[in-house]
C-alpha cells in the first residue's frame, strides 16, 4: 500500500532553484557594498520574479512533502521584505517623495529628497534626474548660485540640453540675480561679469529665438545688464571693461532707453581712466583717451571741472610727448585732436609756441575750411609804413567778444585781439590765408587771402553784430 506520509527528496530543478536564489542573494550583497544606488535600482528586478517563483517551488514541494518547501518560504518572505523596503527606502521612495513635494511647491524638502539621492545613491538611475530636478527646485526657491552650480554640472554630464530656449532664458536669470548678490555685496567686478554672462545668454536668445516672447523681452534686457555691468566695472576700477560694454550699448542699441545714459557714461569713463592714467604718470595712453573724450565732445563744453581734469592729464606731462602726440594726429589727418594739443602744449609750455605755430595754424585753415564761414572784408590799404622788408596788419577788434588771428604764409603767426582793443603785427611780404575765429562758438569764422607787401599797412575793423 502506498504511504502518504513519506517524505520526498528535492528534486534537481527545486536544487537548481535553490542555488540560484542563493547566489542572487550573495550577488545583491556584494551590489550593496560596491554600490547602494545600483542595489536599490535592481533590487525590485530580482525581488518579484523570485518572489513569484519562490510561491510556485513552495506550494510544488509541500505538495510533495517535501522539506524544500520551507526554503522556498524562507526566500519568498526575503525577497518579499526586500519588495516592500525598496518602495520604502532608497532613491526610488526618494524620488516618489521629491515628486509628491514638488507638487506642492515645498521646494525646499524638493531639494532635501534629491541631495539624499545625489549624496547618497550617486550610481543610481535615479541620481541624473535627480540632478535635474534639484537645478530647477535650486531656480525656484531662489538659491541661485547653487542652481548656477547644479545647472552647469547637469550640463557638463549631458542630462540638460544647454540650447534649449528655457534653460537658456534660466540660466540668464540666474546669473542676473547672482550679479545683483554681488553687487549688494560690494563685490563689483563678480557682479559685472555676471551681468554680462547673462547679456550673452539673452543675446543667444535674441539670434536663436528670434519670433519668440523670448526675443521680444531679451531686446530690452541686453542693453539694462551692459549698462549694469558698465557701473560695476567702473565701481571697481576696471575701466576698459566699462568702456567695451558702454561701446556695445552706444553702437548696437542706439534706440534703447539706456543709450542716452551709456553715452553720458562713456564720455565719464573716458576722462576719469585718463585722469587715472595720468596720475600714475602713465601719461601717453591719459592723452590718448582724452582725445577719445574730446572726438564726442569737441569743445568739452560738458567736462566737469574742466581745467582741473585738463591741468592732471597734460600740466606734468613731457612736452616733448605732448608734442610727439600732436604731430602724430596732424600726420594722420585728426587736425581737431591736433589742434588741442598743440594748444595745450603752447599753454603750459609757451616757448613751444614757435615749433608748434606752423602745424597748429595749417590743421586750424583745414578744418575752417571744411565748414561754413563768411569771407574776410577787404582791408584799409592806409600809408607807405617805414617797415623796409615788412609791412603791418592792424586788427581793430570792436566786438564784445575775443577774436583770435591765425596768418599762414611764407611765415606763420598767431595772435589775439582782445574785445574793444586794436593788435598790430609786422609782417613779412607774401601770399596770405587769414583765419579770424570769434570765442563764441555761435559767430561764424572770417577767412581770406592777401598779397601783402613790404612799406604797406593793411588793417581790418571788426564791428559788432547787429541784431
Amino acid at each position: 500500500m502506498y504511504d502518504y506520509n513519506r517524505r520526498r527528496k528535492i528534486g534537481p530543478g527545486s536544487i537548481l532553484f535553490f542555488f540560484l536564489f542563493s547566489g542572487s542573494l550573495v550577488g545583491l550583497a556584494i551590489v550593496l557594498y560596491l554600490d547602494k544606488g545600483k542595489f536599490w535600482d535592481i533590487l525590485p528586478y530580482f525581488c518579484i520574479p523570485i518572489i513569484i517563483i519562490s510561491l510556485i517551488m513552495a506550494i510544488y514541494n509541500l505538495v510533495r512533502r517535501c522539506n524544500a518547501g520551507f526554503i522556498f518560504i524562507l526566500f519568498f518572505a526575503i525577497f518579499t521584505v526586500g519588495l516592500v523596503l525598496s518602495s520604502i527606502f532608497g532613491p526610488f521612495a526618494l524620488k516618489r517623495e521629491a515628486d509628491r513635494f514638488l507638487e506642492n511647491e515645498n521646494y525646499g524638502s524638493v531639494i532635501d529628497s534629491y541631495k539624499s539621492i545625489i549624496d547618497n545613491y550617486p550610481g543610481s538611475r535615479h541620481a541624473p534626474e535627480a540632478l535635474k530636478g534639484i537645478s530647477f527646485a535650486y531656480y525656484y526657491n531662489r538659491q541661485y548660485a547653487k542652481a548656477d552650480s547644479s545647472f552647469n554640472k547637469s550640463i557638463e554630464e549631458g542630462i540638460i540640453d544647454p540650447g534649449k530656449l528655457q534653460i537658456i532664458d534660466i540660466m540668464a536669470d540666474i546669473y542676473f540675480h547672482i550679479a545683483e548678490s554681488h553687487n549688494q555685496n560690494g563685490d563689483y567686478l563678480k557682479a559685472a561679469d555676471y551681468y554680462v554672462k547673462s547679456a550673452e545668454l539673452l543675446k543667444q536668445i535674441k539670434s536663436a529665438f528670434p519670433d519668440t516672447d523670448g526675443a521680444f523681452i531679451a531686446e530690452y534686457r541686453i542693453p539694462q545688464h551692459l549698462f549694469l555691468a558698465s557701473e560695476n566695472y567702473n565701481r571697481g576700477q576696471d575701466r576698459i571693461s566699462s568702456i567695451e560694454v558702454l561701446q556695445e550699448i552706444t553702437t548696437d542699441f542706439p534706440e534703447s532707453d539706456y543709450f542716452s545714459e551709456a553715452s553720458e557714461s562713456l564720455l565719464d569713463t573716458y576722462i576719469e581712466y585718463a585722469v587715472e592714467l595720468a596720475s600714475s604718470y602713465e601719461y601717453e595712453e591719459a592723452i590718448s583717451w582724452f582725445l577719445k573724450y574730446q572726438e564726442t565732445d569737441p569743445k568739452l563744453e560738458s567736462l566737469i571741472l574742466k581745467d582741473y581734469k585738463i591741468n592732471i592729464i597734460f600740466g606734468e606731462a613731457s612736452p616733448l610727448l605732448i608734442k610727439k602726440s600732436a604731430d602724430n594726429y596732424y600726420l594722420s589727418g585728426d587736425y581737431r585732436s591736433a589742434i588741442f594739443l598743440y594748444e595745450v602744449l603752447i599753454k603750459y609750455n609757451p616757448g613751444y609756441m614757435e615749433a608748434s605755430a606752423e602745424r597748429l595754424v595749417d590743421s586750424r585753415m583745414r578744418l575752417a575750411q571744411k565748414s561754413p564761414y563768411n569771407e574776410i572784408s577787404e582791408s584799409i590799404l592806409e600809408k607807405y609804413s617805414n617797415t623796409p622788408e615788412t609791412g603791418i596788419m592792424v586788427f581793430q577788434n570792436n566786438t564784445e567778444y575775443e577774436l583770435t588771428a591765425y596768418i599762414q604764409g611764407p611765415e606763420d603767426y598767431i595772435t589775439s585781439i582782445a574785445s574793444e582793443d586794436k593788435t598790430e603785427l609786422e609782417i613779412v611780404p607774401g601770399e596770405y590765408a587769414i583765419l579770424i575765429e570769434p570765442r563764441e562758438s555761435d559767430i561764424l569764422p572770417f577767412m581770406g587771402n592777401i598779397l601783402f607787401e613790404e612799406y604797406r599797412t593793411y588793417t581790418w575793423i571788426f564791428e559788432k553784430i547787429e541784431e
